[in-house]
């Protein structure tokens, strides 16, 4: 047999005070947009302003690395060793293309890490630097990147970017490119930031 027992007022009540109230608070609470993060704010258009520099006003760093680049007319271990003794490795990103594709992330070091985090640098090893997350920006290089390649001579600018979801990025850089024949293709950048 079954027994009911009867729901008396006082129970109702703690039923109200303890759970119901608090919930119902806490709901419109969130509702009215009180509670948790702001929404993130819209992506601000990146912009990318580059300067030419001219290669007398590099720093003296930036120097040794066209002295580096002059004893190394090819692309290959010699320079890699030559950036390493001089302790220029950790400011570049290196970029490589085979059979005319497009230039790929290598190596990412310190300076470019700095701004776009370790997680990016190791996210972009082996892709297109293209296919980057911060699409404007990618694109807005690649004419430079293209011209240091083609050309045949380091290209020096001092670049401001706005609209990372970070405060305005300055910073200066050194390219050096090499055609490699065979539709191959390398760049080196050294960065200051």
């Amino acid at each position: 047999m079954t027994v009911a027992l009867p729901i008396t007022p006082s129970s109702t009540e703690f039923l109200k005070d303890r759970i119901a109230r608090p919930l119902a608070r806490g709901l419109v609470t969130i509702l009215r947009g009180r509670r948790g993060d702001p929404p993130p704010a819209e992506p601000a258009e990146t912009r990318v302003d580059i300067h030419r520099q001219p290669l007398r006003t590099a720093l003296d760093w930036h120097q040794d690395m066209i002295a580096v680049w002059k004893r190394n007319p090819s692309f290959g271990p010699d320079l890699h060793d030559d950036l390493k003794s001089t302790g220029l490795l950790p400011r570049c990103v290196i970029l490589t293309s085979r059979d005319g594709g497009p230039l790929c992330f290598r190596y990412i070091g310190e300076p470019t890490r700095r701004v776009f985090g370790d997680r990016w640098a190791d996210q972009n090893i082996g892709k297109p630097h293209l296919e980057d997350v911060h699409g404007a920006y990618a694109q807005a290089i690649d004419a430079q990147y293209r011209e240091a390649v083609e050309g045949g001579e380091p290209v020096y600018n001092h670049l401001v970017i706005t609209g990372l979801p970070r405060p305005p990025v300055n910073y200066r850089h050194l390219l050096f490119g090499w055609s490699l024949g065979h539709r191959r293709q390398a760049l080196l950048a050294l960065i200051d930031s």
